[in-house]
């Protein structure tokens, strides 16, 4: 949905649009398969991008040195855009409420993005036109994720948004990192109370049984704090990145952002064989799958044929002919991140990978090879009455949704909209451990155990 509004924001500005020169900074792969964070210039003249680009890799540098980005740069791709300005500089309009103005002289630089000090009062929020950005984006890198614009001037200055903003002050780059926080994780900030509703680091509850970090409480000095400005109002530690400069995220807010990783890319590189193949049947059949490895590697992965487990935790796998049956097989390989720095509920299953081999088997002699990726949330794990399958992968038949016992036996069959969130009712199950195996035209697509409490 970004890249059709990305398309329909370039052709509608087409004539307005300029192409700048994009820069590497860190390539770990295809655009199409990582996390394309793009850092802006703006205020930096034709003359001055030797020094922009200086700042943007001082920016990355730092980002991916620290944690979770640090734990998962292998996800990530990080561009600068040498975006070039009229003038120098950022503008300082005088009209901060926060400060006794002017704490700089007023200046009004023709900078690109319009990026500008004393936003909403307070002399530190920099920020710029949205508009004009996502134009730039579109017209530039269509696959950007994240962005971040970086201005002109050593005044601190830094705020987060639909983009984050900050200056090229020594402390751009943490700046860098809490922004990040906002626009990347929708983090809330901690050392003031913000009029913003509830965010995975701020709640009105302050129950440990259903507050949003209950899973957290008293590890890493994770508990529940009272906002000084707002006592009504909740966060989950005292020395965080999102309150304090130069610090780490605590875990909450690092597990956020971990999930926000997951929700925007999957480990799954590539896979060979990848596309209709056809094969003698004396021939071995060799499956790969390529992942992108988090540091350090905490993917799990295992291969099944024909729902019977074959390995788990390697990348390569050979299918020998005497292992078919004739007619259609199905090798099925599923990865999830088996992170500890991650204690959501059921996490190995709300994102899981897949891949599904069909191998078609004749009596001539002929294997004919079929392969689909996609990507799966099975919820809630352990279940009482229902439990809820969905797919990021686009499916526009329904599914065939098999519920089978550890022997084997089928419990429940139905048939489901992975697009609409169907409920599968397990309230008349017994208590104990199943297999729910989901099919597609007849191939295995998912297998994962369900326990129904």
């Amino acid at each position: 949905m970004k890249h059709f509004y990305l398309l329909c924001f370039l052709l509608s500005n087409l004539f307005q649009s300029q192409i700048f020169d994009l820069v590497p900074l860190l390539e770990s792969g295809p655009k199409d398969k990582r996390i394309n964070l793009v850092i802006l210039g703006d205020g930096y003249t034709a003359s001055e991008q030797t020094t922009f680009m200086q700042d943007a890799t001082f920016v990355s540098n730092y980002l991916m040195t620290r944690p979770p980005y640090s734990n998962y740069k292998n996800y990530f791709n990080v561009y600068a855009l040498k975006v070039i300005s009229p003038e120098s500089g950022v503008k300082h309009p005088g009209t901060a409420s926060d400060v006794t103005e002017p704490v700089i002289p007023v200046s009004n630089p023709n900078n690109y993005f319009n990026t500008s000090y004393d936003n909403s009062g307070t002399h530190r929020c920099v920020y710029g036109s949205v508009n004009k950005v996502t134009q730039t984006l579109a017209t530039n890198l269509p696959e950007f994720d994240i962005a971040l614009v970086l201005g002109n001037d050593t005044e601190y200055g830094g705020c987060g948004g639909t983009y984050a903003f900050l200056s090229r002050n020594e402390q751009a780059p943490d700046v860098a990192y809490h922004e990040l926080g906002h626009s990347f994780g929708k983090l809330a900030d901690e050392y003031w109370f913000s009029g913003s509703g509830e965010s995975p680091n701020k709640t009105k509850t302050s129950d440990p049984t259903t507050v949003r970090w209950k899973n957290w409480l008293n590890s890493g000095s994770v508990g529940i704090y009272q906002f000084t400005e707002n006592t009504s109002w909740y966060r989950p530690h005292q020395n965080c990145e999102m309150r304090y400069l130069n610090k780490q995220f605590c875990n909450v807010c690092r597990e956020t952002l971990i999930e926000k990783i997951h929700i925007t890319k999957n480990p799954i590189d590539s896979f060979t064989p990848s596309n209709a193949t056809t094969i003698t049947t004396n021939q071995n059949i060799d499956l790969s799958v390529s992942l992108i490895l988090p540091i350090p590697n905490t993917l799990k992965s295992e291969w099944k044929l024909n729902n019977t487990f074959l390995a788990a935790d390697i990348s390569n796998l050979t299918i020998q002919p005497s292992q078919l049956n004739i007619g259609s097989n199905n090798v099925l390989f599923n990865v999830y991140d088996n992170t500890t720095m991650v204690r959501t509920d059921n996490h190995s299953i709300i994102h899981l990978s897949t891949i599904s081999w069909t191998i078609n088997k004749t009596q001539l002699g002929v294997d004919d090879v079929r392969a689909r990726q996609m990507d799966f949330i099975l919820y809630p794990n352990p279940a009482e009455d229902y439990v809820i399958i969905e797919s990021k992968s686009g499916f526009t038949d329904k599914v065939e949704v098999k519920i089978t016992d550890n022997s084997g036996r089928l419990i429940k069959k139905q048939y489901v909209d992975l697009n609409k969130q169907e409920k599968i009712d397990i309230s008349k199950l017994n208590n104990q451990n199943y297999l729910i195996n989901v099919y597609q035209k007849g191939a295995m697509i998912l297998s994962k155990k369900m326990t129904k409490k």
